[in-house]
């Protein structure tokens, strides 16, 4: 008995061992050599970020789970591994920037089943996604996404906390955040993007999407176990949907189905995104979303005019030391123009209260006409806040409406 024992340990040592040997991993440097991202291929798929000796990413597994049990991820067998790399100006007219600098290195794994997994490493962060190349529809149940830590970090999480409609989905993504360590977010609480997380050295490492195009939006719990982990979640695919909410003007989910999304069986998935700062500086100018965005659909810009705007609902309309009385009115509006036109803002925005309901932009009880030839008379222009209900239900109309008064948008 003793014999058997010691040989049954023996062998599952050697398997261990067998296992250990047969992981490979594969590096991906930033073209300035700080971040260096590995993605390691085992029994499983798992990735890693260090910017210089900082772990912004502890080893963290992977994977996209589909209809009829196959997992994208499990026991993954490399067909191919190409490296590659690209140094371009990407034109972006309506950002911030004129242009921005597309520079990188890139990894392309490609798996036996038709599937992989695409690494990018950038001077001032990474990411990845998988694509799939089959042919027909996918139905996605679920994504694996974690984001493990070297330690318990402090980090700044907005979490999700409006559940009109008892779905624990719904967010209007004007949470205030959080600063809190990883280990006290609670099991099943939800945070969207973007999340940012100290890891130490003056270094900040911020969680993004990129690309999210016919698949839910990354939300971020922790699993109660790993105090040291941030993971994804997301939402399952709206089978029922009904006006609701907030005056009515929201779309609620009344019923929800067993899977995420229902896809095309080749294309790339939305790019899992870590943004690793040295300083936090950084982060405000960081183009991250615009070199991982898929290029524009739109050939013509020259009806889009970008710019910045003072904005009633900040503030709460909350003007003193004038001689009217402040609210939604249009001494109120005209005096926004006036500290717009004074401060070079382009813009004003005039939000909810304007038309007496919601949902009937028809019914406008505030002087629009008056306000916005005024705004013309300073260079500022006028945008007008609407729901999306509002707006589906009449849009050429309204449009055409709104355009003739000299609304911006």
């Amino acid at each position: 008995m003793k014999c058997n024992i010691l040989t049954a340990i023996c062998l599952s040592f050697s398997l261990s061992l067998s296992f250990a040997q047969s992981a490979k991993t594969y590096e991906v440097k930033s073209p300035d050599g700080k971040i260096r991202m590995n993605m390691t291929i085992g029994a499983t798929i798992s990735w890693s970020v260090k910017h210089e000796n900082t772990e912004a990413i502890a080893p963290s597994e992977i994977s996209i789970s589909l209809a009829g049990g196959e997992v994208l991820g499990k026991d993954p067998q490399v067909v191919s591994a190409k490296t590659a790399g690209a140094d371009e100006i990407i034109m972006t007219p309506i950002y911030k920037k004129s242009q921005v600098r597309d520079h990188y290195n890139q990894l392309m794994l490609t798996f036996k089943g038709a599937y992989g997994v695409i690494a990018r490493a950038y001077n001032d962060g990474v990411a990845y996604r998988f694509f799939t190349q089959r042919k027909g529809e996918l139905t996605i149940m679920d994504e694996e996404a974690n984001f493990n830590f070297a330690s318990d970090a402090p980090a700044f999480l907005p979490f999700v906390n409006d559940y009109r409609n008892k779905d624990k989905y719904t967010t209007s993504y004007e949470a205030h955040y959080a600063n809190v360590r990883l280990s006290a977010v609670v099991k099943d609480s939800l945070a969207f993007l973007p999340v940012l997380a100290d890891v130490g050295d003056q270094k900040k490492a911020v969680i993004l999407e990129a690309d999210l195009e016919d698949y839910p939006g990354m939300y971020l719990t922790s699993d109660g176990q790993n105090k040291q982990r941030l993971h994804g979640v997301f939402a399952k695919y709206p089978t029922n949907e009904a006006i609701g909410g907030f005056h009515n003007i929201n779309y609620v989910v009344n019923g929800r189905a067993d899977y995420i999304a229902k896809t095309a069986g080749t294309r790339s998935f939305p790019w899992r995104v870590v943004v690793v700062s040295a300083a936090d500086k950084e982060l405000a100018d960081n183009d991250m979303m615009q070199k991982l965005g898929a290029p524009s659909r739109v050939t013509d810009y020259s009806w889009i005019k970008p710019g910045k705007v003072a904005w009633d609902w900040w503030n709460g309309w909350n003007i003193s030391h004038v001689d009217f009385k402040a609210g939604i009115n249009v001494p109120t509006y005209k005096y926004y123009i006036d500290f717009a036109a004074n401060n070079k803002l382009e813009y004003i925005i005039i939000d909810e209260g304007w038309s007496e309901d919601d949902n009937d932009l028809s019914r406008v009880k505030l002087d629009v006409q008056q306000i916005a030839d005024y705004g013309k008379q300073h260079n500022v222009g006028v945008i007008l806040w609407s729901t999306w209900n509002a707006i589906h239900a009449n849009t050429d109309a309204l449009m055409s409406k709104f355009a003739q008064m000299g609304i911006k948008g």
